[in-house]
């Protein structure tokens, strides 16, 4: 499903890039099958790492790039981009598995990957939890799904379509878990946001919703 919606539908504000050797995970411009050795931590090769602050509550969040490999060799040419949350385990996942995906021949369309981290210096979970939720839930810190739509709206895309050759009429936004239920957020309030979405979220513990396309009534099953 994910290679049908990306082959299909596939810095102003932001102030700071994180160094090449100090972020995870880390930028380089190494080939892929070369590493510093000597005990230094592993980088993922070809992609580049910047932070992307929200202005209006004072956090900052990093985003990871990665590149398609005509894109050097192509001036002229823009490219989708696919969004994905919780980067830290997203980004490298989905982008060796279009990687594979081409292998052989095209599968995939070439697009730029865009990861969402979560805010610098807070529990993963935590930030994931507050970020991605909708309506605040008693006990718990979250409900900052709103907040975080409009840094990722107003910031982000911005960012990653002034210093890169992005095609903003082609966007996708993938999330998983708490990440689907951001997408489906995004999808039912703002739709025009991105072109296309894929979320696979369970809020109930229960409940799979999967959606992608923008403008598409609002399920039956979908609880929030």
């Amino acid at each position: 499903m994910l290679a049908n919606v990306v082959a299909l539908t596939l810095a102003a504000g932001c102030d700071q890039s994180a160094d090449a050797r100090s972020a995870a995970p880390s930028a380089s411009v190494q080939t892929d099958q070369s590493q510093t050795g000597m005990g230094e931590p592993y980088q993922l090769a070809g992609t580049e790492v910047w932070n992307v602050p929200d202005k209006l509550d004072g956090r900052t969040y990093q985003v990871y790039v990665a590149l398609p490999p005509s894109y050097d060799a192509s001036p002229n040419r823009t490219y989708p981009v696919l969004y994905v949350t919780d980067a830290h385990y997203a980004f490298p996942l989905i982008r060796q598995f279009a990687r594979r995906m081409n292998v052989d021949s095209p599968v995939i369309a070439e697009h730029i990957l865009v990861g969402l981290a979560y805010a610098l210096g807070e529990e993963g979970n935590a930030s994931r939890r507050l970020d991605y939720t909708p309506t605040p839930t008693p006990n718990r810190i979250s409900g900052g799904g709103p907040a975080y739509q409009a840094w990722l709206k107003g910031s982000v895309l911005p960012f990653i379509e002034n210093k890169y050759r992005a095609d903003a009429r082609q966007r996708v936004l993938l999330g998983h878990s708490y990440g689907g239920l951001l997408a489906a957020q995004v999808l039912f309030s703002d739709p025009e946001t991105f072109s296309g979405y894929v979320g696979v979220a369970r809020p109930s513990g229960t409940t799979t919703t999967i959606c992608s396309a923008p403008r598409l009534p609002m399920p039956p099953n979908m609880m929030t």
